[in-house]
C-alpha cells in the first residue's frame, strides 16, 4: 500500500500494507486488521484523521469481509472507543466519501445496512461540523446530501431489502430530529441535543428548507404505513419513540395518523388480522409511553382517544391513575352538555354523577372498595334491621311457622365479579385486559349491580352501609343438601320465586312455604308432610330403539355445535381460552373446552361398532359443514377435532392393527372442501398445526401451485412444511424439486427461488437440493429425456398411474425447453458455489451434438450466472472438447458489453497463443486489439472461411468491428489498410482462395468500402513493385460494384498491361475482366478492347468466352463502312468479316 501519509508509528504502515495486499490470503489480511484494532484498543496507537482516512480507503476493496470489517471498525472508532468530539468531526470529511461509495454502489445488504446505521449515528456530528466550520464544510455537506438522497431512495423503493429499509427508517428519524427545532418540553439535555435551534444562520444550510424536509419526512414515514408490511410499520412506530420524546411538536401528527390508521378497512391494508393486531399493540405501547412522559401536555385527551380508537376500553381504571380524571371529565361533558344524569332511586339521592357512564368493571370495583370501608359491626346492625322490618311487614299475611331457626342461605358471589376484581390496572392489551378470561354475557351481572348500587345510602362518603334485603322471602329455608353454587343468581334473587310457592321438583329437600290464608278455603295443611325429605332414586332409563338412539345422539351433537356458534359469535379472533359463558355451578366454559367436548364426543365418548360407522360418519360430515361455514374463525375447532381423531386412531391401531384410520380420511375431505376458496396463509398455518401429514394430503398442494393466482401460496406452504415439519419433508421436497423441472418458466422460477434459499446454509435440505440438481444435469447425457413428472393432483391414485404410463409410452426427444429446465436449478446453485460449474462443462463434453447445441443456445443465462470472474477462470482451465461451448460464452459476453474488460481480453489472448486455438476465438475480441496485434492475428480469422455463406457472414461482422471508427478500439484499422493487407498475405500463411474469399467479404460491406476507398486501394496496389495475385479479382469486383470506376480502372490496366501479361494468374484475370466488362458491365462497348495491343487483343478474343468474339463481330457488322475501314486488318481477318 502506497500511503499518502507518513505515519509516525511505523506499525500503522506495516499493518495497513499487509491488509491492502490483494495477493495475500483473506485470513492474513483480516489478521493484520485485527492486530491493528487491538493496538488501538490498548491505546498503543493513537487514532488520527489520517489513519481513519487510510482505513476507510479499504472500503473500495473487492472482498466483502474486508469492507464489513472496515464499517464495524468505523462504528467502533466513532461511537464506542471514546474519540474526542473534535477529532471525530475533523475526520468526517476524510471518511464520509468512502461510506457514500458503499451506500451508492455496494451490493451486499449486510454492509449497506451497517453503513446506513453508522450514518444515522454521525448525522448530528455532520450537522454540528457544518454549523461550526462554514469555510471548509461545503464538500462534507454535499456528500451528506448525496447519502441522504440514496437512503431516501432505499426507503421509497418497493424492491429494497427489508433489513435495509429498517435501517433507512432509523436514519430518516435521526435526520428529522436534527432538522427540527428543540421545544421547551423536549426531553434530554439541551447541550447534547443537536437541532436547528443550534444554528441561527449559515450560508451552507437552508434552515427553512431543512425544517420543511423534516416535516415531510415525518409525514412520509407515517403515510407509508398504509402500504408497507407489518414489520416495516412496527419499525417505524418503534423508531418514532425517541423522536416524539425529543420533538413533542410531532406528537399530534403521530396521533392523527394513528387515528386515521384505525379507520382504514382491513381489506385495504394487505395485512393479516394477526399482523394488524401486532401493529395496533405497538401503537398502543408507544401512546402509553407518551402518556407517562407528557402527562400534563394539552394533547393528553387526543392520545387517550387514539388508544380507545385502537381498541382500548373506555374505562378509567385501565389507564394510569393520573389520567382517569381526563376520561371522567370528558364523559360528563359529552353527556347532555355537562348536565348530570342521576340514577333513578326510590328516595332522593345526592349522587352528583351518572354511574352508567362508566364501564361495568369500574363500577364493581368502586362498590367493592366502598363495602370494604364499612365496619363489620355496622353491616351486622343493618342486616338485623332489615330482617326485623321484613318480619313486621310479613306478620299480618303469613303466620310464622313454628320450626327451628334454619341457617340462612348465603347470597352466592358471581364468579364474574371475582374475575373483574382480579384484573390488572396497567394491562395495555385491549382484548385480554381482564386477565386470562373474558366474560361474554353481562345482563344478569348488570341487574345485580344495579340492585346493589340502589341500596347504598349516600348520607356521607365515609359512612356507607349496605342493607341485605330479604323481604321477598316469607320463610327461613333449611340448609339444602346441594351446593348453593348449583343455583343461578336469578334463582335466588327472582321475584317469581318469592311470590309463588316453589314447585315440588325444585324443592325436593326444602321445607315448603305455607300457602297464603286467602288462597286456602279449607285448612288442608295436613298434606305438607308429603314434602318431607325422602331418599330419591332415579327411575331406570327407558330403552330406546336404534333409530331413537341415533336421533338423540345426532340432536345432542347438533346442540353442542349450535352452542359453540352462538357463544363464539362475540369472541371471533380471540384466543382459545376465552370464556364463552359461566355455568350454573360457577365454572367457566372456554372455547377450547367446548371444542374438546365436541371432538371427544365423536371419538372417546361413544363406542361404535362397524355397523354404526355410517352414523358417526354423518356426525363427522356435520362437523365439516360446521367448520366450512366460517373456517377462518373455526380453525382451532378443526385442529382440536383432528387431534382427537389422530389420537383415537393411534390408540385403536395399537389395539387392532386392522383399524381403518378416520384421521386420514377426514383430513383429506376437509382439505378438499376448503382449498377451492382459500387464498391466504391460513391454509399454510393449518397444515403446520395438524398432528400428522401424509403424502396424499401434501399432494393436494399442487392444486395451489398450478393456480396462477395462488401459486405463491402453494410454494410458501411447501417451503414452511419442509423447514418446520421434518417428518413431512421428504414428500414435500419431492414436490418442490419436481416443480424445479416444470416446463412453465414462471412456475419453475418460483420453485427454484424457494429451493435455493436453503443452499448452501442448510446442510440437510441444501444437500438434497444439490444432489437433485446434479442428477437432473446428468440426465442430459441420456438419449431421451426422462418421463415428465405428473404435476396434477388426482383424486384417485389409479388415474395418476394411468397418466404416468401414457407419458412413458410417448416418444420423447430432447428439446430446447427440456435442456433449459434441467439446467435452471443447477445454474442457480452455481451462482452460490462456483465449483459446481465444472460439472456442467464435463456433462457438455459427454452430451450429444444436439444437446451441446441446446446448451450453447442457453449461454446468456449461463453468463448471467457465472459472471466475469467465472468466465475468466473457465477460459483458463476448460478441458479439450469444450471449445465450442467456451467460444459461445465468450461471444455472448462480449456482445452484451460495449467494451469488454481488459482482464478478459488479455486472458483470451494468452490462452489463444498458449493452446494454439483457432481463429474463431478471435472473433469476439480482435476488434479490441492494437493495430499491430490485429494484423498479426488476422490470418487466423481468414483461415476460418470455408466457402459457406454462414462463415462469410461471421467474418463480415468481424471485419466490420475492426474497421468501424466508432468501435472502442485504441487505434482502429482503416478499411483501406485492411483490403491492402488481404492482397499482401503470403500464400504459405494463407492460401490464395482464402484471401480471395476474404476480399469478397469486404465487398459485401458496401457502406464501408466506397468507390473512393476502392480507387485508393487499386492505386496503392498498382504502384507496388509487383502486382499481387488477387489484383485482377479486386479490379473486377470494383467495377462490378461501382461502374463509375470503369474509366479509372481501364486506364490503370492499359498502363500496366505488360506487367499483367507477365503473370499467368493476372493474365487470366484480365481476360475474364474484359469478357465481363464488354458483355455485362458495359454491353457492346468495345472501345477498351480496341485500345489493347495486337497481342493482347488477339489472345483475349481467342481465349475468352466465344460469346465475346461473336458479340464483337456483330457490333462491327452493324457499324458503317467508314468505321469498319478504321479497324486493323488482323481483326477483320480474325473475325472473318467480308468487306
Amino acid at each position: 500500500m502506497s500511503n499518502t501519509y507518513v505515519f509516525e508509528d511505523r506499525r500503522v504502515s506495516v499493518l495497513l500494507d499487509q491488509a491492502t495486499e490483494k495477493q495475500k490470503e483473506l485470513q492474513a489480511r483480516l489478521d493484520a486488521l485485527n492486530s491493528f484494532k487491538q493496538l488501538v484498543e490498548d491505546q498503543s496507537i493513537i487514532l488520527q484523521a489520517e489513519i481513519l482516512h487510510a482505513i476507510s480507503g479499504l472500503l473500495r476493496d473487492s472482498v466483502n469481509e474486508i469492507k464489513e470489517w472496515i464499517v464495524d471498525f468505523l462504528d467502533f472508532a466513532f461511537m464506542k472507543f471514546g474519540l474526542s468530539r473534535t477529532l471525530r468531526k475533523d475526520s468526517l470529511e476524510k471518511v464520509l466519501p468512502s461510506i457514500g461509495y458503499i451506500i451508492n454502489f455496494e451490493s451486499s445488504p449486510t454492509i449497506v445496512k451497517k453503513a446506513i446505521l453508522w450514518n444515522a449515528s454521525i448525522y448530528p456530528l455532520i450537522f454540528e461540523r457544518v454549523v461550526e466550520n462554514v469555510s471548509d464544510s461545503a464538500s462534507l455537506w454535499n456528500i451528506s446530501l448525496s447519502i441522504k438522497s440514496q437512503i431516501m431512495r432505499f426507503f421509497d423503493s418497493e424492491n429494497t431489502n427489508q433489513g435495509i429499509k429498517f435501517c433507512a427508517v432509523k436514519y430518516l428519524v435521526t435526520v428529522a430530529k436534527v432538522q427540527s427545532r428543540r421545544m421547551p418540553d423536549s426531553l434530554g439535555k439541551p447541550e447534547e441535543d443537536i437541532s436547528l435551534s443550534y444554528c441561527h444562520s449559515n450560508p451552507i444550510l437552508d434552515l427553512q428548507y431543512l425544517e420543511k424536509e423534516s416535516i415531510s419526512l415525518v409525514n412520509g414515514m407515517l403515510t407509508v404505513m398504509r402500504t408497507e408490511s407489518s414489520s416495516v410499520i412496527t419499525a417505524i412506530i418503534n423508531a418514532f419513540g425517541p423522536l416524539l420524546r425529543a420533538r413533542p411538536q410531532y406528537v399530534l401528527t403521530f396521533v392523527n395518523h394513528v387515528v386515521s390508521w384505525t379507520k382504514i378497512p382491513e381489506r385495504n391494508l394487505r395485512l393479516s388480522q394477526f399482523q394488524i393486531k401486532s401493529v395496533n399493540k405497538s401503537m398502543k405501547v408507544q401512546l402509553m409511553a407518551l402518556l407517562r412522559i407528557h402527562e400534563n401536555a394539552p394533547f393528553v385527551m387526543e392520545i387517550l382517544n387514539a388508544i380507545i380508537a385502537l381498541g382500548g376500553k373506555n374505562d378509567p381504571s385501565k389507564f394510569p391513575r393520573q389520567f382517569r380524571r381526563h376520561l371522567q371529565r370528558d364523559a360528563i361533558e359529552e353527556n347532555g352538555r355537562g348536565t348530570v344524569q342521576r340514577i333513578p332511586t326510590p328516595q332522593q339521592s345526592n349522587i352528583s354523577f351518572d354511574p352508567s357512564q362508566f364501564a361495568l368493571p369500574f363500577v364493581v370495583e368502586v362498590i367493592c372498595l366502598v363495602l370494604k370501608t364499612i365496619p363489620q359491626e355496622r353491616l351486622n346492625q343493618a342486616k338485623k334491621a332489615i330482617q326485623d322490618r321484613n318480619a313486621k311487614q310479613a306478620a299480618p299475611s303469613v303466620p310464622q311457622p313454628e320450626t327451628e331457626s334454619k341457617p340462612k342461605i348465603q347470597k352466592p358471589r358471581d364468579p364474574r365479579l371475582e374475575e373483574e376484581e382480579e384484573e390488572e390496572e396497567d394491562d395495555d392489551d385491549d382484548e385480554y385486559e381482564g386477565g386470562d378470561a373474558i366474560i361474554v354475557e353481562d345482563e344478569r351481572l348488570e341487574r345485580v349491580i344495579n340492585e346493589i348500587v340502589q341500596e347504598i345510602p349516600l348520607d356521607s362518603d365515609s359512612d356507607l352501609s349496605v342493607e341485605m334485603e330479604d323481604k321477598k322471602y316469607k320463610y327461613e329455608p333449611t340448609s339444602p343438601p346441594y351446593e348453593v353454587n348449583d343455583m343461578d343468581i336469578e334463582d335466588v334473587y327472582n321475584d317469581d320465586n318469592a311470590t309463588e310457592p316453589p314447585k315440588p321438583d325444585m324443592m325436593e329437600d326444602v321445607t315448603p312455604t305455607p300457602p297464603e290464608i286467602e288462597s286456602i278455603p279449607e285448612p288442608q295443611v295436613v298434606s305438607i308432610p308429603a314434602f318431607k325429605f325422602q331418599p330419591y332414586a332415579l327411575p331406570p332409563p327407558e330403552s330406546l330403539s336404534q333409530d331413537q338412539s341415533n336421533s338423540f345422539i345426532k340432536n345432542a351433537f347438533k346442540n353442542i355445535l349450535d352452542v359453540e356458534a352462538a357463544l363464539s359469535a362475540d369472541v371471533k379472533d380471540k384466543r382459545s381460552n376465552v370464556v364463552l359463558t359461566t355455568l350454573s355451578n360457577g365454572k367457566r366454559l372456554s372455547k377450547s373446552q367446548l371444542h374438546i367436548m365436541a371432538s371427544r364426543f365423536l371419538t372417546r365418548g361413544l363406542e361404535a361398532s362397524e355397523d354404526d360407522r355410517k352414523q358417526f360418519d354423518d356426525l363427522r360430515e356435520m362437523v365439516i359443514q360446521f367448520i366450512l361455514k366460517d373456517f377462518r374463525n373455526r380453525t382451532e375447532f378443526a385442529l382440536t377435532w383432528l387431534d382427537e381423531e389422530w389420537y383415537h386412531d393411534s390408540v385403536m391401531l395399537h389395539k387392532d392393527p386392522s383399524h381403518k384410520s378416520n384421521y386420514s380420511i377426514w383430513l383429506c375431505r376437509l382439505l378438499d372442501r376448503i382449498m377451492p376458496t382459500l387464498e391466504d396463509r391460513i391454509f399454510t398455518q393449518f397444515l403446520l398445526d395438524v398432528p400428522e401429514l401424509f403424502e396424499d394430503a401434501v399432494d393436494r398442494i399442487k392444486i395451489f401451485c398450478n393456480d396462477p393466482d395462488r401459486s405463491s401460496l402453494g410454494f410458501t406452504t411447501l417451503s414452511e412444511l419442509i423447514e418446520l415439519r421434518p417428518p413431512a419433508r421428504p414428500f414435500c421436497l419431492n414436490i418442490l424439486l419436481a416443480y424445479c423441472l416444470h416446463k412453465g418458466e414462471r412456475l419453475r422460477s418460483s420453485a427454484i427461488t424457494t429451493a435455493n434459499k436453503w443452499f448452501p446454509d442448510h446442510l440437510v435440505i441444501g444437500g438434497e437440493v444439490e444432489s437433485f440438481a446434479l442428477q437432473s444435469l446428468k440426465q442430459l447425457t441420456q438419449e431421451i429425456p426422462p418421463p415428465t413428472y405428473d404435476y396434477h393432483y388426482h383424486y384417485h391414485t389409479e388415474a395418476s398411474e394411468i397418466a404416468k404410463d401414457e407419458i412413458k409410452d410417448e416418444e420423447r426427444k430432447w428439446t430446447q425447453v427440456d435442456v433449459e429446465r434441467h439446467l435452471d436449478l443447477f445454474l442457480s446453485l452455481c451462482a452460490k458455489k462456483k465449483q459446481l460449474f465444472e460439472e456442467l462443462v464435463s456433462i457438455y463434453i459427454k452430451s450429444s451434438d444436439s444437446i451441446q447445441k441446446f446448451i450453447r443456445n442457453y449461454s446468456q443465462k449461463i453468463i448471467d450466472t457465472i459472471g466475469l470472474t467465472g468466465l475468466i477462470e473457465l477460459f483458463q482451465t476448460f478441458p479439450d472438447g469444450a471449445e465450442d461451448f467456451i467460444l459461445r460464452l465468450l461471444i455472448v459476453y462480449t456482445n452484451k458489453t460495449v467494451q469488454p474488460p481488459t482482464q478478459l481480453i488479455n486472458t483470451a489472448k494468452t490462452v489463444i497463443v498458449q493452446r494454439n486455438l483457432d481463429g474463431r476465438f478471435l472473433f469476439p475480441i480482435i476488434a479490441y486489439f492494437e493495430k499491430e496485434e490485429i494484423l498479426r492475428h488476422l490470418p487466423k480469422v481468414i483461415l476460418t472461411l470455408d466457402a459457406t455463406e454462414k462463415q462469410r457472414e461471421i467474418v463480415k461482422k468481424v471485419f466490420s468491428k475492426i474497421i468501424t471508427i466508432s468501435a472502442k478500439t485504441p487505434t482502429p484499422l482503416e478499411p483501406r489498410e485492411l483490403l491492402v493487407f488481404l492482397h499482401q498475405l503470403k500464400q504459405n500463411e494463407v492460401p490464395l482462395k482464402h484471401s480471395v474469399e476474404a476480399i469478397h467479404v469486404c465487398f459485401k460491406l458496401t457502406n464501408i468500402f466506397t468507390s473512393q476507398i476502392l480507387g485508393a486501394v487499386l492505386q496503392h496496389l498498382s504502384v507496388q513493385s509487383e502486382l499481387p495475385p488477387p489484383f485482377m479479382r479486386t479490379v473486377t469486383l470494383s467495377v462490378r460494384t461501382y461502374k463509375n470506376l470503369s474509366g479509372f480502372v481501364n486506364e490503370l490496366l492499359l498502363r500496366y498491361i505488360n506487367q499483367i501479361w507477365q503473370n499467368e494468374m493476372l493474365r487470366k484475370g484480365f481476360i475474364l475482366y474484359c469478357t465481363e466488362y464488354c458483355l455485362k458491365i458495359q454491353p457492346n462497348d468495345f472501345k477498351f478492347l480496341l485500345r489493347l495491343p495486337k497481342t493482347q487483343i488477339l489472345e483475349v478474343l481467342e481465349q475468352s468466352d466465344p460469346a465475346l468474339k461473336k458479340q464483337f463481330r456483330n457490333t462491327i457488322l452493324e457499324s458503317n463502312a467508314d468505321q469498319r475501314r478504321l479497324l486493323p486488318g488482323y481483326l477483320i481477318e480474325l473475325l472473318e468479316i467480308n468487306n
